[in-house]
């Protein structure tokens, strides 16, 4: 790989020129990077069992969204099974993004708040008088983990969650565009370069960084194998699942529902709306011609007014609602439409214990405890897409008997406290 990333560009060739342009600059840094020594990451015992967390987040925990969400039932667990512990918040705020923030005072011993762009150490030592370490501080999405370097002061162990990889993110775009035109532009080149090395100086200041998706982190450990990389699995919420979550609920019969699927997204997400664009345009004609009575149901918050404005029939938008499991009980199937990006797929786990079975790509399932024919139903081209969204809507013992499995599997596998050793380990707990 290091060789691969020596510039040989015509405009580098002379001399030592490529040194002295930023994109040239980046290339010499990665492979700095990159040139670590041969060795393993070694185990880090807690000495003692941790009194004090610092969460550092670029978003609050909330409702609103999925990693907010991910956030509030992650501490939410922590403080079920330490009510002594002393947990602060430290978080940007972002008044229309997060929302209805009440109940973190049940959560967190005290919260700090700071405008985006503003949080740093001086601004948090101001706030809060904290001057003595914190047995962890855990930096969460990519803004917060670039202030690790100057938490060191304040930081016994630190912890990074990158929510979403952006090496990872930005490596399979590059192949998939390398694949599909056998040619990628330089800028695909250094973009990929910038977006890595900005995510590997992040974690090189911290003790481990904790992913939110194996997928992820075993990207991250093929890529960094002296680096501690783990992960945590999102659980489903307590929080919108209550109801769902208890043994003896009973999802909604399969022949008592409509023709109708669903797919539930954040659309300020890239991948989503790619996703929902090549959905609309390459499969949902497809859908709509063998079954002229199904429905499409998007559900979520972001904007979508470019689409709507395409008039697709037999498409609903819903938009965002204060809770998603009375509109997911709806449909016969949810929609996974995952063409690129990585981080973590909850919308699976969230239609499976609804007792809705989901259709998914591959990329969409990548890391997840599901098995394609046995509880999910996997397919990559248009065709295929098309034939699965068929099959669930007309064939209802085949749904009802993959939506039974599903439910199993996250029942299983995606509760919080499933994680809950992994938890104790990576907090010291």
């Amino acid at each position: 790989m290091l060789e691969w990333l020596k510039p040989n560009f015509q405009n580098y060739v002379d001399g030592e020129m490529y040194r002295i342009n930023p994109n040239g600059r980046r290339v010499i840094e990665l492979m700095d990077e990159l040139e670590a020594p041969d060795m393993r990451p070694a185990d880090m015992p807690f000495l003692a069992r941790s009194k004090k967390i610092l969460l550092v987040s670029h978003y609050a925990p909330s409702f609103t969204h999925a990693g907010g969400l991910r956030l509030r039932d992650l501490y939410a667990e922590i403080r079920r099974a330490n009510p002594d512990l002393q947990i602060d918040l430290y978080s940007a705020s972002h008044p229309a993004i997060d929302g209805d923030l009440s109940g973190l005072s049940e959560i967190f011993t005290n919260q700090y708040f700071d405008e985006p762009g503003q949080l740093s150490i001086d601004s948090f030592q101001m706030q809060s008088g904290e001057r003595t370490p914190y047995d962890v501080v855990d930096f969460q999405f990519h803004e917060a983990g670039r202030l690790a370097k100057s938490f060191a002061p304040l930081t016994r162990r630190s912890l990074f969650t990158p929510m979403e990889s952006i090496a990872r993110s930005y490596y399979d775009l590059t192949a998939a565009k390398l694949k599909m035109d056998n040619f990628v532009s330089l800028s695909d080149i250094y973009g990929l370069i910038q977006s890595t090395l900005d995510e590997l100086k992040i974690m090189r200041s911290v003790d481990c960084t904790v992913c939110v998706s194996d997928a992820d982190a075993k990207f991250l450990r093929r890529l960094t194998p002296w680096l501690r990389v783990d992960h945590i699995s999102t659980g489903l919420s307590p929080y919108e699942f209550e109801d769902q979550l208890k043994p003896e609920f009973e999802p909604r019969s399969v022949d008592s529902k409509k023709q109708r699927l669903v797919f539930a997204a954040y659309f300020g997400s890239d991948t989503n709306v790619v996703g929902l664009k090549w959905y609309l345009n390459e499969v949902h004609p497809k859908v709509l011609s063998e079954c002229p009575d199904y429905n499409l149901l998007v559900v979520g918050r972001g904007d979508l007014t470019a689409i709507k404005a395409e008039d697709h029939e037999g498409v609903t938008f819903v938009g965002e609602v204060p809770y998603l499991s009375p509109i997911l009980e709806q449909a016969k199937a949810g929609l996974v439409l995952a063409l690129h990006g990585s981080g973590f797929r909850g919308k699976i786990n969230q239609y499976a214990v609804c007792g809705v079975p989901t259709i998914s790509t591959t990329l969409g399932v990548t890391g997840l405890c599901y098995t394609a024919g046995e509880d999910i139903i996997i397919a990559d081209t248009a065709i295929d897409f098309a034939t699965a969204c068929v099959r669930l809507l007309v064939d209802n013992e085949t749904t009802s008997r993959l939506a039974l499995s599903a439910r199993a599997t996250a029942l299983e596998n995606y509760r919080w406290q499933s994680s809950s050793d992994k938890i104790s380990q990576l907090y010291g707990l």
